[in-house]
């Protein structure tokens, strides 16, 4: 519990101004009030410390001050509490907030004649405020990016005011008097990318993260909720509410959704359970799962998607893949970490099953599995992008927060080579830089076992220095396009819903034109099928629809192409257990038993190189 990290280091007086970041307009629990609005909730937890005033500011509203009358109306409206609950009684254990001042009216002068702006005045104030010793302060600064905002132009362009609040800001982190005297002060700011940097190397201000809610904070809101009526205004008729109580299902059926609701903040899931219940739907399927995409994008601004793992996947056609993820399940099952690796590097030319893999791998582990776009994948955020990629680092940064909060999660990185903020495929643009904060993610060892990378590239010879250490991708999984066997067994699965003729998809399949094409395309030549089938005004095809089909297919690359992206990954490969078990004929040259002979590989690369115009 991030409160707990808050309390330990106060009590032990080794610190006493901390910035929170994160999870910080989320709904918070207390034991004796309930599900609180994340500041009225920091509020009591201070007064529980003993602080005898406790106010907040932030620039837009100026001082602010607890009112247990509002927060449990707020707590009434949102369906919180019973409607007929009042405020709980004071004892001597829970004092009721600020009710023990008498002292010459502390509370009230001078502040409520302050400006809300940041200014020397107000700075000075509350600098009395927490120089006298007649009542101990709990101060909250909301918004911190509003007063102290990462801009270069900051340190110069800032006016005196706004200049002299963000130094007393800091000079109160080392005031051994403030400390001495147990004032506490709680910085919060959701993203602290838009934070001054100053505020993130200070050793006198922990850091401490507000997480998302874990598997049983979700289970418990949803108890909670499940006993509280109600009002609900129906999708039919929205000027009239009706009372309700929320049907969410038995014990097993609560666990269920508690787990499938992960990604989501205690809002999040109070305003998806009452929309559902305004539709009279359960929630579940396909209501749960778009919510849960939709929010997931927009708190992450498009670096985010969440998809569902794969719980009961069909036999994966490459065995060597299904091993290696049996390996990591045992791995985790056993607690042997040294059987998990940190990250996983999916090799080969594009379209052979790397997310149906990783998919799997997220359903096996019983792990969460979420997809991080690059800048140059999200229109919206490339839009507006500046020259230095900040746009997407910031977002980046709240994106990186989420999958911590997630954990334990699988990661999902496709083309990896394409994710600095502007790349591209030509070798001068190696250097562009990667973005820090994901590298710094990666390179977490406090996430190993916790979140899986699963990264895949087509041109391994142009992905980012980053991912050649040993420690990040210690697993090259090699994906090839299927061997002829294999190919009729794949197409016939993706033509299994589409025709009823009975086909000889192994007869099709050794055509010519099929040699080397990925699990993609046979599953594009299936579609191509039915679309022809269509046109033709019939629900299925025929055997005739399907060969005329592969007879106008084209490949997205040429033979020499797909062999120059096959022996990049063969040359990448680190064990002959993480290739598939029978190679296609071309490139069983390159591989005897278990030796993958490499200075062949590198030879023939240089061939193709030449042939292609690359640089291998």
């Amino acid at each position: 519990m991030f409160w707990e990290q808050i309390e330990s280091q106060f009590k032990v007086a080794a610190a006493h101004q901390f910035l929170l970041h994160f999870n910080v307009h989320d709904l918070q629990h207390d034991e004796a009030y309930g599900y609180l609005p994340a500041i009225d909730y920091l509020m009591e937890q201070l007064n529980v410390l003993g602080c005898r005033l406790v106010l907040g500011y932030n620039a837009t509203q100026g001082i602010t001050w607890p009112n247990a009358g509002k927060w449990i109306e707020t707590q009434k409206i949102l369906g919180l509490i019973p409607k007929d609950q009042g405020p709980p009684a004071e004892t001597d254990d829970r004092k009721r907030i600020n009710s023990q001042l008498a002292l010459h009216k502390l509370h009230e002068d001078p502040f409520l004649k302050s400006e809300p702006l940041p200014t020397k005045e107000l700075a000075n104030k509350l600098h009395d405020l927490l120089k006298q010793e007649r009542v101990r302060i709990g101060l909250i600064i909301n918004n911190l990016e509003q007063i102290a905002p990462n801009d270069p132009m900051f340190d110069t362009g800032a006016t005196d005011n706004l200049q002299f609040f963000f130094h007393q800001l800091q000079n109160w982190a080392s005031d051994l008097e403030i400390r001495r005297k147990k004032h506490i002060i709680l910085l919060l700011t959701q993203n602290t990318y838009d934070i001054h940097p100053h505020f993130l190397v200070n050793q006198e201000i922990p850091i401490v993260e507000v997480p998302f809610p874990d598997f049983e904070e979700r289970l418990e809101f949803i108890e909670h909720l499940s006993t509280i009526p109600q009002e609900i205004s129906e999708q039919d008729s929205p000027d009239q509410k009706v009372e309700v109580r929320l049907n969410l299902g038995n014990d097993r059926e609560k666990q269920t959704l508690a787990r499938d609701m992960a990604g989501l903040n205690l809002f999040g899931i109070h305003d998806l359970v009452r929309h559902a219940a305004s539709l009279k739907q359960k929630v579940e399927g396909r209501i749960l799962a778009n919510y849960r995409y939709q929010s997931v994008k927009t708190f992450s601004h498009g670096i985010i998607e969440v998809s569902e793992p794969l719980t009961e996947p069909k036999q994966h056609w490459s065995n060597h893949v299904t091993r290696v993820i049996q390996d990591v399940v045992d791995g985790l099952n056993e607690q042997d970490l040294r059987r998990v690796p940190r990250g996983l590097l999916l090799l080969g030319p594009t379209g052979n099953g790397n997310i149906f893999a990783a998919r799997m791998l997220a359903g096996q582990t019983n792990m969460a599995f979420v997809r991080l776009r690059y800048a140059s994948q999200i229109s919206e955020v490339s839009i507006s992008i500046n020259d230095n990629g900040a746009s997407y680092d910031r977002n980046l940064n709240s994106a990186i927060n989420f999958i911590r909060g997630l954990a334990p999660v699988v990661v999902f990185m496709d083309e990896i080579e394409q994710a600095s903020p502007h790349t591209s495929m030509k070798t001068a643009n190696l250097e562009r830089p990667f973005p820090a904060i994901l590298t710094n993610a990666i390179s977490d060892t406090s996430l190993h076992g916790k979140v899986i990378w699963v990264g895949t590239s087509s041109r391994p010879d142009l992905i980012p220095p980053i991912f050649r250490r040993p420690e990040i991708f210690s697993h090259k999984l090699v994906l090839l396009p299927p061997i002829r066997e294999s190919r009729a067994g794949i197409l016939q699965f993706f033509c299994r819903f589409h025709t009823q003729e009975k086909i000889d998809f192994q007869e099709i399949t050794r055509d010519e034109k099929l040699r080397g094409v990925s699990v993609n395309d046979l599953n594009l030549i299936a579609r191509r099928s039915h679309n022809l089938a269509k046109r033709k005004n019939r629900s299925t095809f025929t055997e005739e629809d399907l060969r005329e089909v592969v007879a106008d297919f084209m490949p997205d690359y040429s033979p020499e192409m797909r062999m120059f992206m096959t022996l990049l990954a063969l040359q990448e490969a680190n064990s002959r257990a993480m290739l598939p078990d029978r190679l296609p004929p071309p490139y069983r040259e390159f591989v005897n038993e278990n030796r993958i002979d490499k200075t062949k590989i590198n030879v023939r690369l240089m061939e193709l190189g030449k042939e292609l115009g690359l640089s291998a």
